[in-house]
């Protein structure tokens, strides 16, 4: 797509993961460096502050320092998973290339204007917040004042961490939304060539484990760095919010599919019922006439018939290969299950 068809200009987000992808180092090595940066500063804004003696490491300002490339990631990362979904889904819409690229812009790119004002607000409410409270960016705090450099630091790694968060939930509501878009440039579903529909599967999943990620990395926060209850409590909600939401956004964009799929399911099914039933009428009159010989046609046909029923029957009507929701959901509830029976063993076992 040319920058005069764009149906917007792309955001500041998308620029800098552009110049990302531009560098001479691998993706996954910014993002490392990104971390260490952030977490270094933050580490020093604790020793101004004389949080902790200098040159002593604060677990808590490693743990906060996740958050800044971690929502930044999630956005690159989404954003080339979908790439590669959409190269895949490509050959089933070949007469609509036109529209699958606007829907590729759509969904790889935010709209300027939109990420900036989202960026500004948070921002704002952010420097608000902090100003009204500072221990929301400034961790650890000490009895005496905040040194400059310390705000300094914590503000730019605090706030901008903070912001990024609504900017990740609008980019991933835009892709799972777009996802029902492209799927909706399908004229036919053919349930027996269901590869390329599994494209998009990997996204809304991919999408769904990052959130579930993050629940993860606060229990992690929360049992390590300053335990209490108001911080279990938060986890509890956290829980009760966003496992159910994981699902959701699983589901939720391959819904539509997963019904056209099933209507083709079951009109091959009906088309194969009227085979069967015209065959064993043909079958019945066969056998009133004692025509032995078409009998024997006629049953290898039925044998034929059944065998194919069967094989639709057990084709699947969600757009991802078999046992991929399976283990989606135990990547979810393992994970949470060992957590809760570490939970009961620390409050009744060593107690």
């Amino acid at each position: 797509m040319t920058e005069t068809n764009r149906p917007y200009s792309p955001s500041w987000v998308d620029r800098f993961t552009d110049w990302i992808e531009s560098l001479p180092i691998p993706i996954w090595a910014f993002y490392v460096i990104l971390y260490l940066i952030a977490a270094i500063s933050l580490n020093v804004a604790s020793w101004i502050n004389g949080a902790h003696p200098w040159g002593e490491p604060s677990f808590a300002q490693f743990y906060n320092a996740i958050w800044l490339p971690l929502a930044l990631f999630v956005i690159h990362n989404t954003d080339r998973v979908a790439h590669h979904a959409l190269d895949r889904f490509g050959p089933l819409v070949d007469d609509k290339a036109a529209k699958l690229d606007d829907i590729r812009y759509q969904m790889t790119t935010m709209p300027a204007r939109t990420v900036l004002w989202i960026s500004i607000i948070a921002v704002l409410l952010l420097t608000f917040g902090a100003l009204q409270d500072p221990e929301l960016i400034v961790y650890e705090l000490t009895d005496g004042p905040i040194h400059p450099i310390t705000w300094i630091l914590s503000a730019l790694f605090g706030i901008t961490s903070y912001s990024m968060a609504p900017l990740m939930i609008y980019h991933s509501i835009r892709q799972l939304n777009l996802v029902t878009k492209a799927y909706a440039l399908m004229d036919t579903v053919n349930v027996f060539h269901q590869q390329p529909l599994y494209a998009f599967s990997g996204l809304t999943m991919r999408t769904a484990l990052f959130l579930v990620g993050q629940v993860y990395i606060t229990y992690v926060g929360g049992n390590l760095v300053d335990p209490s209850s108001a911080e279990g409590a938060i986890n509890l909600v956290l829980s009760i919010v966003i496992i159910p939401l994981s699902i959701v956004v699983v589901l939720l964009p391959l819904w539509g599919i997963h019904q056209r799929l099933a209507d083709a399911k079951g009109n091959v099914l009906e088309a194969n019922s009227i085979q069967l039933e015209k065959t064993q009428t043909k079958l019945y009159a066969a056998l009133n006439k004692g025509n032995y010989a078409e009998i024997d046609g006629l049953d290898r046909g039925l044998s034929s018939l059944y065998k194919v029923r069967e094989q639709v029957k057990s084709l699947p009507t969600w757009p991802w290969a078999a046992g991929t929701f399976r283990n989606f959901l135990s990547a979810i509830f393992i994970p949470m299950l060992l957590w809760g029976l570490q939970v009961l063993l620390s409050r009744y076992v060593g107690s």
